[in-house]
């Protein structure tokens, strides 16, 4: 393991209450994505992953719990646009700082429409099975999207494993299967995530 469960777990705390202290925006009456609806709190963990502790605890916590996954560091990064981008190019070099090879890559939100007119930034390799990074699960279909790109776009090979910083369940409210995947990815892809709803002592998703 590159950490060990001490470590692990002074990181969790470390990173537990940052996001308490500078990620959890409580104000009524934010506006919704849907038209019409609004927010009474909301995640906005990029004041995190432009923090740079705070995004290499995180990448450190992924690293460690992607390998308790697969056993092994066979796999490249794929951030989803926009939050994934930072994790993308820091949970690499933190691997490097293990002397671990390991490349990432980020799927945008839309393809570009000059140039390679690609729909990814950085490379991608198709020999290298992927996992997915996004600051949120059970949120929206970022996920979902840079899943279908690498898969349909790109050709590349899917470890069927994501892992994000929160995923927004309770688990006395939803079911366990509801705790370990994201709705809106294949029912295949397992998602691993550093905290939920619990965590933070919230309930009832803003979005």
């Amino acid at each position: 393991m590159i950490l060990s469960e001490v470590q692990y777990k002074e990181y969790h705390d470390m990173v537990h209450d940052f996001i308490t202290k500078y990620c959890i925006i409580k104000q009524n009456g934010m506006p919704g994505k849907i038209p019409g609806t609004v927010y009474n709190w909301m995640f906005y963990l990029r004041n995190g992953l432009f923090n740079p502790d705070f995004l290499h605890c995180v990448s450190e916590m992924m690293l460690y719990r992607i390998q308790q996954e697969i056993g092994d560091f066979n796999f490249q990064i794929c951030g989803a646009e926009t939050a994934g981008t930072p994790l993308a190019a820091a949970i690499p070099l933190v691997a490097k700082a293990h002397k671990i090879p390991m490349s990432g890559y980020v799927i945008r939100k839309d393809q570009k429409e000059y140039g390679l007119k690609n729909w990814h930034e950085g490379m991608a390799f198709k020999q290298v099975p992927y996992v997915l990074v996004d600051d949120l699960c059970n949120s929206s279909t970022s996920l979902a999207h840079a899943d279908h790109i690498c898969k349909t776009g790109l050709g590349l090979v899917s470890s069927n494993l994501a892992i994000v910083i929160v995923n927004k369940v309770n688990k006395k409210v939803h079911s366990e299967e509801r705790t370990q995947t994201d709705m809106y990815l294949p029912k295949e892809t397992k998602v691993l995530s550093l905290f939920d709803l619990d965590s933070f002592d919230l309930s009832n998703p803003s979005h």
